[in-house]
């Protein structure tokens, strides 16, 4: 008797033996090929899930840093039997090397779909590798993951400086006066930054010239130079990372102590004409307000240990000296007095002052000469008054 034909039953949804690979699909085959020699009736199979697909995609540019964010989605996320129907778990981890062989927990797991971007946030103060894991599943249960490992590179410290810190408005000071230094520095990253400071002397600088730290933060240092020249000043900072160590530093010109200079008077001393005192009138006093210097100002302008006093000789001519310049015994401060009811009417007296300050110099001009400046310019160190008694 002859065998009937094959019959397909409408009821049994056997579905893409074209897209399994050949080995299965036979066997498939073979088995359909067994079951439709039975008697006919219904039967059902399950079908063969297909295996979703998401790369990793990292959204921008590296290198990436500390402090910041890196922006991740997936590339060619598919799944022929599901469509875009996916779900992405994301992580990520810090890694103890750079084959991530040792890991710590940097963010959670995170469930998203597949078509959204998800942010890795980079620690401050942390270059170690990020290992950025992701799962993709479908609705059925099948799963595909990729890795990938984000390198965290290193930015170097930002320095501010050095800056010299000179008293009052000035570019350059003179010897033996401190100077502070000081930096302000920063890292991009957050890293810890370690300075180191150098002082580099000129040829003739004192051996027990050194730099000191001001306070406890490390940021200014102070030194007190001993010879007039260009001091340079090099500070590092470095915070252990490669590429991150700047170094900067400062050339800091000392000069000679100058001469100390008479600013101002009272009265005004005028060589081109005499002041003129009434016996009437009483003593007048005659002072010397400013002296402008560095280290030995007139008023002293400072408490500083290293600021000093003007020294202040005083010489009086008058008829009672035979008209000749002689120092007035006791007056070393910066003003003296003159009673005109000593003298006679018509009496001509002539008061002179000098200055000086701790270096020791000899005033070139010649006694006859009202006014003198060992710089030959409008820096006075000598002031005459010339008086007349009426």
């Amino acid at each position: 008797m002859p065998l009937r034909p094959p019959v397909w039953p409408t009821c049994a949804p056997a579905r893409r033996l074209h897209t399994l690979p050949p080995v299965h699909r036979s066997a498939c085959v073979t088995l359909l090929a067994v079951l439709l020699a039975a008697p006919a009736g219904c039967f059902y199979t399950t079908s063969i899930n297909d295996a979703p697909r998401a790369d990793i995609e990292i959204l921008g540019l590296g290198p990436y840093y500390p402090k910041s964010s890196v922006m991740l989605s997936t590339f060619r996320s598919s799944d022929m039997e599901d469509g875009d129907d996916l779900t992405c778990t994301w992580s990520a981890y810090s890694c103890a090397d750079d084959r991530c062989a040792a890991r710590s927990v940097l963010q959670d797991p995170s469930t998203i779909g597949c078509g959204e971007t998800y942010d890795v946030f980079l620690p401050e103060g942390d270059h170690r590798p990020i290992l950025v894991n992701l799962t993709a599943e479908d609705r059925d249960g099948g799963t595909f993951s990729d890795q990938e490992i984000l390198a965290v590179g290193n930015r170097a410290p930002t320095l501010d400086g050095p800056q010299a810190n000179f008293p009052g408005a000035v570019d350059r000071v003179p010897v033996s006066v401190p100077i502070q230094v000081s930096v302000v520095v920063g890292d991009p990253d957050g890293d810890d930054v370690a300075l180191s400071w150098s002082l580099v002397k000129p040829r003739g600088g004192g051996a027990d010239v050194e730099l000191r730290p001001v306070g406890d933060d490390e940021l200014t240092q102070e030194f007190t130079p001993d010879l007039a020249d260009v001091w340079v000043v090099e500070v590092t900072a470095d915070d252990s990372f490669p590429g991150g160590r700047v170094t900067s530093d400062a050339m800091i010109p000392v000069e000679e102590d100058q001469p100390p200079c008479i600013a101002e008077t009272l009265p005004a001393a005028d060589p081109e004409r005499r002041f003129v005192l009434e016996r009437a009138d009483g003593p007048r006093t005659f002072s010397v307000l400013h002296v402008d210097d560095a280290l030995d100002p007139y008023p002293r302008t400072s408490d500083e240990p290293y600021v000093g006093d003007s020294a202040f000789a005083w010489q009086l001519a008058s008829p009672d000296t035979g008209g000749q310049l002689v120092p007035v015994a006791g007056a070393a401060g910066a003003e003296l007095a003159i009673d005109p009811s000593t003298y006679a009417p018509g009496d001509l007296i002539d008061l002179r002052v000098e200055v000086s300050d701790r270096v020791a110099r000899e005033i070139p001009c010649d006694q006859a000469q009202p006014t003198c400046s060992l710089s030959g310019d409008s820096c006075l160190q000598r002031v005459t008054w010339g008086v007349e008694i009426r």
